[in-house]
């Protein structure tokens, strides 16, 4: 009796199912590399579009609620990556009251949460010429309560700022002086901070800098914010 053909299932070969998955094998090696630069492009466009949104926020709530708003840009490791590069940024109200002395301090008050950039992404450390807004030497995160724990939530980190002011202008903070910091307008050549790629271990600067980053260049008089994208995917 012969089977019913309805009943006949085909099925692969050996060597057909090799065949497959070596064409698998081969598409993924071809496109591989061009799937995870998009990846890792659309990464960094998110994160500079929030870094610009954090700015721009700074500067129209100074401007609508008539106090300095500064930006702070913490600077620490991880237990992944041992380079110190700017990881998170926060925004906060600067007051300066005065006291019974006569003397005025400022005070911070925090706007929202601190933003952690994502993983894989940095804000360069070459305060040379990547990211000269951030140059300078840096203050220890601390809060106004004195406690171990700073803003950043990381122990042990650093940051440095920059301020926008009532009138929308931007300013860099240096090191303060009786209580009160120091502000200054930065050139315009250097008025910029880039974001990249994670590396991992190697210390990005300006010639081994990937050919995909993301730069931010503000005007410290306007506070106009700009953005450079080369090597876009």
């Amino acid at each position: 009796m012969n089977p019913d053909p309805r009943r006949l299932r085909s099925a692969f070969t050996l060597i057909e199912t090799l065949v497959v998955v070596s064409i698998i094998v081969l598409i993924l090696a071809l496109t591989g590399p061009s799937i995870l630069g998009t990846l890792q492009g659309s990464k960094l466009s998110s994160a500079g579009d929030t870094i610009v949104g954090v700015l721009s926020e700074a500067q129209q709530m100074a401007q609508a609620q008539n106090t300095p708003v500064e930006v702070r840009f913490f600077k620490y490791t991880t237990p992944m990556n041992t380079t110190e590069s700017y990881r998170s940024v926060m925004l906060l109200k600067v007051t300066t009251p005065t006291s019974a002395g006569g003397a005025i301090t400022e005070e911070f008050v925090p706007i929202g949460d601190v933003q952690r950039i994502p993983d894989g992404v940095v804000i360069v450390n070459d305060e040379e010429a990547l990211s000269p807004l951030l140059g300078g030497e840096g203050f220890n995160d601390v809060k106004n309560d004195d406690s171990d724990l700073g803003y950043s939530g990381v122990t042990g980190a650093t940051y440095n700022a920059i301020r926008f002011m009532t009138d929308g202008s931007c300013r860099k903070v240096s090191l303060s002086a009786g209580g009160v910091a120091s502000l200054g307008y930065p050139p315009l050549n250097q008025s910029c901070i880039t974001l990249c790629g994670d590396t991992g271990q190697q210390e990005i600067t300006e010639e081994n800098l990937p050919q995909n980053f993301y730069c931010i260049q503000i005007d410290p008089y306007t506070g106009k914010i700009r953005t450079y994208r080369p090597g876009q995917n």
